[in-house]
């Protein structure tokens, strides 16, 4: 293929001017539900937050740059049982003191400020750090507490002034709260039942992203950074307490304590700080190597469950290490690498400097109780907070508007940095299917925002830790890898973090590491303006669907691009991106040539004297941010290959067309008709790469359909095409299969269970018979959701009891929330009520309570009318149970999804009797009520044409047997995660499931998690 040299030229494209360190931008806040979550995703949004979009515009949240704070000294005493708690101390407090260093900057202060949003403040001292000359504060009003800003205003005595150029030391003096669940962030307790039933408690640190401020007065903002030295003193019955850095002195003290000093941090910023206190977490893995580090560590009662997470943690530190030229045991002397895991988190993992917080179910492995996607989870979200010691870390986004940069490039190294350690595992080629289809899913919202968008208050910020900071930010780096050369990218990547270790970062300081590698190279492929090309693609929402028009005659391909929304009533925008083209040929097929042949600046272009005698695949090997929409007569030449030898036509192009025609369809860019012809290779095709997209977009439709009197025919439609899949993978785990073929059976059974596919069901409600007979082998961790689901939607109550208990006696927390979704499929009444009071009960984690109640909705048909009278009646006892309020809400937003015309009636009636008291809990129900009859609509309009199509190809393909019969439906299509819990949290790692359940990301966000 020839090149295009000619400089790329921008001039058409509206380059936002990027924000300097004083400026404000305006913003929106953007609350968008989620069908699924992030597993591990992003954080709630209040409603109350959400209400209030003038805080958008409100720069008023943030610091103003007249300080620079160097170091901080913070001692913590904490008092969290009551055995620990002395007379006159208040039980699940801490008592606090900090001392910060800081250096002014701007003349003639009288006053300044810095965050807190402790308990109480007892005591403010200033002093010159030079000689400790006391600075003398106003007197009575020496520090005001701002509740709605959350500062601390320190006023200095009338005729003072802070001299620039001079360091002081701020002294404050506090009482803070350890907040009941980690929900809450901040300091935290937990607790957990050793070996011998005996409660144990631990306290724990959540600060990412606005809540060091909990813990600690502070400059809570990511561009600020300084050192810290941590002090605990801890009752001297518990453990060795953790830190970010190694124990430096333990000091026994006379009143039952011991002071333990941990050395001091690198340079970070304050939300990296985190401490852990507890009653019985140890090591329980140590790779032994005073040097090079590395341990995890779990409660007392985990031993044997960090072996794994050890064994992947070296080799993925020592490729990052590589891969990026600056080694990790290299950033500061004595640098430690602990991952710690916590039976409470709100999040999937969070990437505190030095020791790493995880939920249990992303760092502990059980061999025999956890499934091959939890193992494989564990991997990935492991390198994503390994690759923030680099980027998050070492450098961090200056403002939380630029998280991306954080979570862009955890989330790409996330897989590719697995990916280098375990080739074998194919983790590069799942980030397509996992992240860039995610990405397009997340951002074809008419809502949808830039990478980068203004955000000030808390409840801003928390709403832009979203699927576009995560998927389309890692996205947006592969997509630049692959336009620039691996070799250029990895020269980019040094100088970026050369440039700014220890600091903050915009993304114009990435803009021009780029313009510097690309200035060094000795040949270029193809000549463009970097920045100008990076900046659109940051400032700009959405991205572009390439139409495709083959002329055959003139040897000539027309492209035209214009900006893809899923609505099909969007309107359209006149945005034209800077669009790397690839592509082949029929007659001459490349699939390994991902660099572009040109970047398309244009709204319209021309591809000449192109051999085009048969099919073309634009975006090979799906490494670009676009979709691709082809001419009829193209798009049946595709389909007339896929289904004469799909193999000719690369795996990851396969998956792309498959989630391309979904997305199409939907947002009616191409016919049905066209559409479920070219799907028609799914008979035959048995690739994972290919079944995951296409398991998302069945459950689109079918869940349009779940309401008509047609869905069993359009049911027998699915089963011809999971027939041959499922002969090919079986029911049965081979120990020495490839991860993708267990991944794809986990998908796949999943799936045609849940759609009522009559073999899947027998087999699974038989193993489930010999597995509560004894045969605990008969159920292996990779077939077990299916198959305790379908059991105990066949079962009875002694069956549900009989899971029930084997959940509470579980050691391993996959296992455990494994079950807890299974107790949810049971349909017997006593059942069904006994789940719903265990979900306000302790036995359910406050972090995985709003996950439960849609484990019920999905669990059968019927369950989600069943749960109306059940949260009438306990709406204050769920709103306490769920405890944030984006959270509550999501109760009364995800139920609607599953119920049918009857049920959203009752429903409409329940809301009304509740609104006076819960105005949130009505609007959101409101909403998505709305959404849910749009939705039935929807499938009563297509449902003609959609088994039109159904009946022509189930007259061509022979079913077998056991796929024909067709049982009412038990529930409606999974989609892999529910849409609750926000887990990719600010500052964890996220777990991509089917794109589907990626759906709409955004600020609840799933709330993804």
């Amino acid at each position: 293929m020839t090149v295009d040299v000619n400089v790329l030229k921008l001039k058409s494209f509206r380059v936002v001017q990027l924000r300097n360190s004083t400026m404000r931008f305006t913003g929106v806040i953007v609350l968008a539900l989620v069908a699924f979550a992030w597993a591990d995703g992003p954080l709630p949004l209040a409603t109350e937050d959400v209400a209030t979009i003038k805080t958008a515009t409100d720069s008023s949240y943030r610091l103003p740059e007249d300080l620079d704070p160097i170091s901080y000294d913070i001692e913590v005493t904490p008092y969290f049982t009551e055995a620990t708690t002395p007379q006159g101390k208040e039980q699940f407090t801490f008592d606090g003191t900090v001392y910060i260093v800081f250096d002014v900057l701007k003349p003639n202060l009288n006053s300044f400020v810095i965050h807190e949003n402790v308990k109480y403040v007892s005591a403010v001292r200033l002093f010159k750090n030079e000689n400790d000359e006391i600075v003398n504060l106003q007197p009575g009003l020496g520090f005001v507490r701002d509740r709605q800003y959350q500062f601390l205003k320190i006023n200095l005595a009338t005729g003072t002034t802070l001299e620039v150029g001079t360091k002081y030391k701020l002294l404050v003096t506090y009482v803070g709260n350890i907040n009941e669940t980690p929900l809450s962030r901040g300091v935290f307790r937990g607790n957990y039942k050793d070996e011998n039933g005996v409660t144990r408690w631990y306290l724990a640190t959540h600060l990412q992203p606005t809540h060091s401020r909990q813990a600690f007065p502070s400059f809570d903002e990511p561009g600020f950074k300084s050192t810290f030295k941590i002090t605990i003193n801890r009752p001297a019955s518990f453990s060795e307490s953790f830190s970010n850095m190694k124990l430096q002195l333990s000091i026994p003290q006379g009143n039952e304590r011991i002071k333990e000093i941990f050395e001091v941090t690198p340079r970070m910023s304050a939300y990296l700080v985190t401490f852990h206190v507890s009653d019985g977490f140890k090591v329980i893995a140590d790779n032994k190597d005073n040097e090079r580090s590395y341990r995890i560590l779990a409660r007392s009662n985990a031993d044997g469950q960090g072996e794994y997470a050890l064994e992947i943690g070296t080799p993925i530190t020592n490729w990052l290490s590589e891969y990026l030229d600056i080694d990790y045991y290299t950033m500061a002397p004595g640098i430690k690498n602990d991952q710690i895991a916590s039976p409470y988190w709100a999040s999937g993992a969070t990437e505190n400097w030095g020791l790493v917080t995880y939920r249990e179910l992303r760092l502990l492995y059980e061999e025999g109780e956890t499934n091959a996607a939890d193992k494989l989870s564990i991997g990935t979200i492991t390198a994503h907070e390994l690759a923030h010691k680099w980027f998050g870390n070492l450098i961090t986004c200056r403002w939380w508007d630029n998280v991306w940069i954080n979570e862009g490039f955890a989330s790409y190294f996330e897989y590719f940095a697995m990916d280098g350690a375990y080739p074998e595992l194919e983790l590069a080629d799942q980030f397509n299917i996992m992240y860039v289809q995610s990405a397009l899913s997340a951002d074809s919202a008419t809502s949808t925002r830039a990478l980068q968008h203004t955000v000030n208050s808390p409840s801003d910020v928390t709403g832009h830790f979203t699927g576009i900071s995560y998927s389309k930010g890692a996205s947006f780096l592969l997509m630049l890898k692959h336009l620039v050369s691996e070799e250029t990218f990895k020269k980019a990547l040094y100088n970026f973090l050369d440039d700014r270790k220890y600091q903050h970062a915009f993304p114009s300081h990435l803009f021009d590491a780029f313009a510097k590698a690309l200035a060094d190279k000795s040949e270029e492929s193809i000549a463009l303006d970097i920045r100008s090309f990076m900046s659109y693609w940051v400032f700009e929402e959405g991205y572009p669907v390439l139409n495709v028009k083959v002329n055959s005659e003139a040897n000539t391909i027309e492209l035209e691009q214009d900006r893809f929304f899923i609505s099909p009533s969007a309107s359209p925008t006149q945005q034209v991106w800077p669009l790397p083209i690839t592509y082949t040929t029929q007659s001459s097929p490349n699939w390994n040539n991902l660099s572009p042949v040109k970047v398309m600046t244009t709204k319209t272009d021309t591809l000449q004297n192109v051999a085009t005698g048969g099919w073309v695949i634009f975006n090979v090997q799906q490494k670009n941010i676009y979709r691709v929409n082809y001419d009829t007569e193209t798009w049946l030449k595709l389909a007339e290959q896929l289904q004469t030898d799909h193999n000719v036509i690369h795996h990851l192009n396969r998956a792309q067309i498959v989630d391309d025609v979904f997305a199409l369809m939907r947002s009616e860019r191409l016919s049905l008709q066209v559409g479920f012809q070219v799907l028609q290779f799914l008979k035959k095709d048995t690739s994972f790469y290919v079944w995951y997209p296409a398991i998302s977009g069945f459950n689109w439709l079918r869940n349009r359909l779940l309401h008509t009197a047609q869905l069993p025919t359009f049911d027998r439609l699915l089963y011809s095409y999971l027939d041959n899949v499922i002969q090919d993978v079986g029911f049965d785990v081979d120990a020495n299969e490839h991860i993708t073929r267990t991944l794809n059976r986990f998908y796949l059974l999943n799936f045609a269970c849940n759609i009522g596919h009559q073999e899947c069901i027998n087999n699974s409600v038989n193993r489930f018979k010999s597995y509560k007979f004894g045969d605990v082998a008969s159920v292996n961790p990779n077939v077990r959701r299916h198959t305790f689901c379908e059991g105990l939607r066949a079962g009875n109550f002694e069956d549900w009891s009989f899971i029930a208990k084997r959940r509470q006696e579980s050691n391993n927390q996959a296992d455990e929330v494994a079950m807890l979704r299974a107790l949810g499929c049971a349909t017997n009444d006593q059942a069904r009520n006994e789940y719903l009071k265990l979900i306000l009960t302790e036995d359910v984690k406050a972090q995985d309570r709003v996950n439960a109640f849609t484990f019920f909705y999905m669990g059968d048909s019927s369950n989600a009318k069943y749960a109306i009278p059940f949260i009438k009646a306990n709406v204050k006892e769920i709103e306490k149970a769920v405890v944030l309020p984006a959270w509550f809400q999501n109760i009364f937003s995800n139920i609607a999804g599953y119920l049918d015309e009857a049920g959203l009636v009752e429903y409409e009636t329940m809301l009304s009797l509740i609104q006076a008291e819960y105005p949130s809990a009505f609007n959101a129900g409101t909403s998505a009520i709305s959404s849910a009859r749009a939705n039935i609509q929807w499938g009563n309009d297509k449902v003609a044409e959609i088994i039109a199509i159904a009946d022509d190809q189930l007259t061509t393909t022979t079913t077998t047997t056991t796929t024909t019969t067709t049982p009412e439906p038990s529930s409606p299509s999974e989609e892999e995660e529910p849409t609750t819990t926000p887990e990719p949290a600010p500052g964890s790692a996220t777990v991509a499931f089917p794109a589907t359940i990626m759906l709409l990301w955004t600020a609840l966000a799933i709330m993804l998690k």
